[in-house]
């Protein structure tokens, strides 16, 4: 009797070998990406010696951006129209889980909105309903990706800023 129970129960592992393999090869695979924030602004404060800038958007909100590349920042004076640059490195992964409502400046989990595959990037949407988007560094790992699918943004604490003249 065990012999017959071992053989129904082999035979229907071997039947499910395929689609367990098929699910594991649909799943999303992590890739790395870089995420660009751009914004406009005027100056209210330029301190050259920490390469620092102070902008104020279009809403009255204020930001300080240390500037990575300071070469131009002599350039720069308060009450300048400017136009800023962020850049970072992000690995995103599937998650776990549904997106939770609390995340860290480093961490986000997001829910995948829209997939470019021809571009690689993928428009994702936070906790808090903003959007914003990654793009990968090879579209190919981006292939299983599907909207409604939760993801987990892990961005790199380095962040490349850069302050330029607005375009006028």
């Amino acid at each position: 009797m065990n012999k017959k129970v071992l053989g129904v129960v082999a035979g229907a592992l071997i039947a499910a070998t395929p689609l367990v393999s098929f699910a594991a090869d649909s799943l999303p695979v992590a890739f790395e990406g870089s995420s660009v924030l751009q914004a406009d602004g005027v100056v209210k404060s330029v301190d050259e010696a920490h390469h620092a800038v102070t902008v104020i958007d279009a809403h009255g909100g204020e930001a300080s951006f240390t500037v990575t590349d300071a070469s131009g920042l002599a350039h720069i004076q308060p009450g300048s129209k400017v136009h800023v640059r962020m850049t970072r490195s992000a690995l995103v992964s599937p998650s776990r889980g549904a997106v939770a409502s609390q995340s860290s400046l480093q961490n986000v989990t997001a829910e995948v909105v829209a997939v470019d595959r021809a571009s690689g990037v993928v428009e994702l949407k936070g906790a808090n309903g903003a959007v914003f988007h990654i793009q990968g560094s090879d579209p190919l790992k981006l292939a299983n990706l599907q909207p409604g699918m939760h993801v987990d943004v892990a961005y790199a604490p380095q962040v490349s800023v850069a302050v330029a003249p607005a375009a006028q």
